[in-house]
């Protein structure tokens, strides 16, 4: 299995298909590789597929701390070096969407442009992160469940319900995903809570594509909104019958959409 080592005792995983432009998908808080099923595979027949496991996250080594955005940018930036990739496009849900915005930042020359699904900065706005760490700490199982169903559309919990089975397992799964790796990504000064570049999004050049859905209440439209208004010429679509993760919940569109956006950019 391919891993980079940026920093001493901290393996990261990838895997990577295909030949042709490079596309990085970038997973979210708790996801792992799986979360790409349904582009990697399905496009690396026309593009060079490059699927990163977050620290804590997946195969990847799970440190004590240091679940910064910064350090999983940086960890994301080494996977491209040790790939010879000096430019990409990078798509990102949730978590993985900071990530990209944090490599546009510290490594722009590396990105070509950015898909952000779904994604936030300074999400404390939104949620008390006290109050979220407690509640995992008193009940971890059904604290899980309910940021689960915040992620999806009413459409995708009736009709879809192995898509949130995955997500809810994949948080709950100890050797993936452990506890400890939760609460210490809530608690680090720059983890997924507390991470704010609000006043650096405008040095993001990038063209860059803001996907939300309609019915997200994990990263809602007004946090998405706000991304797309300070990001230069950023384009923001707001999706129906969507919630927090569209390219599971409606995986053929959303590959349309990335194709797309590949078309125009990828070069």
């Amino acid at each position: 299995m391919p891993y980079v080592e940026r920093e001493k005792g901290v393996r990261v995983h990838y895997n990577h298909y295909g030949q042709g432009f490079p596309l990085v998908f970038l997973h979210g808080f708790s996801a792992n590789a799986w979360l790409w099923a349904y582009q990697a595979p399905i496009l690396a027949h026309k593009y060079h597929c490059i699927v990163i496991e977050a620290r804590g996250h997946g195969l990847s080594s799970k440190p004590l701390t240091g679940y910064s955005i910064q350090d999983m940018a940086a960890d994301d930036a080494a996977v491209l070096a040790a790939l010879g990739i000096d430019r990409a496009i990078l798509v990102g849900n949730s978590m993985g969407g900071m990530r990209a915005m944090q490599m546009s930042l510290d490594y722009p020359h590396l990105v070509a442009g950015n898909i952000i699904i779904s994604s936030a900065t300074n999400l404390q706005q939104t949620l008390d992160t006290a109050e979220l760490i407690a509640s995992f700490q008193n009940d971890y199982e059904a604290a899980a469940e309910n940021l689960v169903t915040r992620c999806f559309s009413a459409k995708t919990r009736n009709e879809r319900p192995e898509v949130c089975q995955m997500i809810k397992h994949n948080f709950l799964n100890e050797g993936g995903f452990p506890r400890r790796v939760a609460l210490a990504c809530l608690e680090d000064p720059n983890g997924v809570w507390q991470w704010d570049i609000s006043d650096r999004l405008q040095e993001i050049t990038q063209p860059t594509l803001v996907l939300v859905g309609e019915e997200d209440q994990a990263t809602p439209v007004a946090a998405n909104r706000f991304l797309a208004e300070r990001i230069p010429r950023a384009e923001l679509r707001v999706l129906k019958e969507v919630g927090h993760c569209y390219e599971i919940e409606r995986p053929l569109e959303f590959n349309q959409v990335l194709e797309e956006f590949v078309a125009q950019h990828g070069h």
